[in-house]
């Protein structure tokens, strides 16, 4: 067997940085990637949707073109079509001319299989080679997979594609669908396989398709470090050393290290990536990995709620992520419904005439101690915590909403049983103190999808119900920003933030004790 590697780092790690590598990066890695002796370098995505020359995105392949090694290259490049995603249709695209990319990658879903046969034509008629790669291999039957086979037969691309696209194929997956195709298809087309490491088998499913005796070449896809969408792919460097190591000495592996010294890592160091429970779980149920990331983002659920969710997925909708469903779903988990008119009861009589002061675990409570001790020593308030017991300051109550902080919580109540513990009604607490309520969870909650289920707005519309009408707010510092693609949503998640505090401000005076990003007005209380 023939093999060769694939990198697909400017396309499949787009998904990581969106994209947003840089000109100068980006030229510097097809360069380095080609000394490297790689047998075949993906560029990124032919898109209707490109965004400018630092993006991995083009609307066109002289675009490419000009960013390609001006020498002798050694490596064949290409770029990738997504029916469906980021597409750009073939008829737009110039014939190949040899000086710039030479292949196109074109991936469809099963019930595109027609429109990408004839995309493919036209594309092979432009001289281009053609790699097809269907989505999600895995879900074909037999029958369908030769089916597409007999068509792939007719056609004639470059390469067929076995893709893992949920990384959830274990090696008795792999090797039958490769022996099922290599007995089936034209000798002259190649075989690629792109597999995620979500089961954390990327390579070890490489490796055994290296080891299968045909005379068919095999493609096997990868990038620097793995970087990819979620538990990433199999890394350029492990495949591309373990080819030299046992089969025959062809990569420079150092130039690939050198992409992850002066490229990849800086990016690692604002974007996660790579294995994660949450991932394994989403490829154990045949799911895309994007449900596990919202489940994930949502920063409230444990791995086994995160599971639980999953499973409750219909089957047919498992394969392709819809954001509605799984919103939809989030908010059926959370949401036990129950009566808490007594918690309401009993939390008004507790605070009576006296002011509320509300801590979130923001630095804040550090930094402003002396603020917030003349704060408590003057105005002997109620204080209530958000989902944490703080150290150093005496509370009345706890609030707790968040499922992954339920068990760390319990275990401090246990230490502090004068304090109330306030639980929503999405728990499930087996434990349960005498002085323990429950707070029906929709109803805290509010209609924003982003930061509805925010503690400290699930808190205050709680209070707002017990009669309260006042409030102080200390410690709600924001979220930490890390400079990382994430630190986009936060901001939007801060001013969500404001508009809810301000819609609560109609029935509730709202005062921060603390300066917080929340805040759409000067700080009520003086600073010192």
């Amino acid at each position: 067997m023939s093999i060769q590697v694939l990198d697909c780092t400017l396309r499949d790690g787009g998904y990581v940085n969106d994209w947003h590598f840089g000109k100068s990066a980006i030229t510097a890695i097809l360069d380095k990637l080609d000394a490297a002796h790689l047998d075949i370098v993906e560029c990124g995505f032919l898109t209707q949707k490109a965004r400018g020359k630092d993006y991995s995105l083009y609307e066109n392949v002289k675009e490419i073109e000009s960013l390609l090694p001006k020498r002798e290259r050694r490596c064949m490049y290409v770029a990738m079509i997504a029916m469906g995603e980021k597409e750009l249709h073939p008829f737009s695209l110039s014939d190949c001319d040899k000086t710039g990319i030479q292949g196109i990658r074109l991936t469809f879903h099963q019930n595109e299989i027609i429109k990408a046969m004839g995309w493919a034509e036209i594309l092979m008629a432009k001289g281009y080679k053609v790699f097809m790669q269907p989505v999600s291999t895995v879900f074909y039957t037999d029958m369908e997979l030769l089916r597409l086979i007999e068509r792939i037969n007719r056609l004639k691309p470059y390469a067929f594609y076995i893709v893992d696209t949920l990384g959830s194929m274990y090696r008795n997956d792999v090797s039958h669908c490769f022996h099922l195709i290599n007995e089936n298809m034209d000798p002259e087309i190649h075989i690629g396989f792109h597999g995620h490491n979500n089961l954390q088998l990327a390579f070890s499913n490489a490796q055994v398709l290296g080891k299968i005796q045909t005379k068919r070449t095999l493609i096997i896809d990868a990038s620097v470090y793995g970087i990819g969408r979620g538990a990433g792919n199999l890394p350029t460097e492990l495949i591309t050393q373990y080819i030299n190591k046992n089969i025959a000495s062809q990569y420079d592996v150092s130039e690939i290290m050198g992409i992850y010294d002066e490229y990849i890592a800086p990016i690692r160091e604002k974007y996660a990536w790579g294995y994660a429970l949450p991932y394994h779980i989403a490829a154990s149920h045949i799911c895309h990995p994007n449900y596990a990331s919202y489940l994930i983002d949502r920063g409230t659920l444990t791995v086994k709620d995160i599971e639980k969710i999953i499973l409750s997925i219909p089957k047919e909708y498992r394969p392709i992520y819809d954001h509605k469903l799984i919103e939809g779903l989030y908010t059926h988990y959370q949401n036990q419904a129950i009566d808490d008119h007594n918690a309401v009861r009993k939390v008004s009589r507790r605070i009576g005439k006296k002011k509320v002061l509300i801590l979130a675990p923001g630095n804040s409570l550090q930094t402003k101690e002396k603020r917030i001790a003349r704060f408590l020593k003057e105005q002997s308030p109620f204080v209530i915590s958000v989902n944490f017991i703080p150290p150093h300051y005496p509370v009345d109550a706890c609030f707790i909403s968040n499922h992954k902080r339920l068990a760390g919580i319990l275990k401090q109540l246990r230490r502090f049983p004068e304090v109330e513990a306030i639980f929503t009604s999405n728990l499930s607490v087996d434990e349960v103190w005498e002085n323990a309520l429950f707070a029906d969870y929709a109803r805290c909650t509010n209609s924003d999808p982003l930061v509805g289920d925010n503690a400290g707005l699930m808190l205050l519309a709680f209070l707002c119900r017990c009669g309260v009408s006042q409030v102080f707010l200390a410690g709600f510092d924001g979220f930490l920003k890390t400079g990382s693609q994430k630190d986009h949503l936060k901001e939007e998640k801060e001013k969500r933030m404001q508009d809810q505090l301000q819609y609560l401000s109609s029935r509730i005076d709202i005062r921060f004790l603390t300066r917080s990003p929340y805040d759409r007005n000067p700080p009520s209380v003086s600073s010192s």
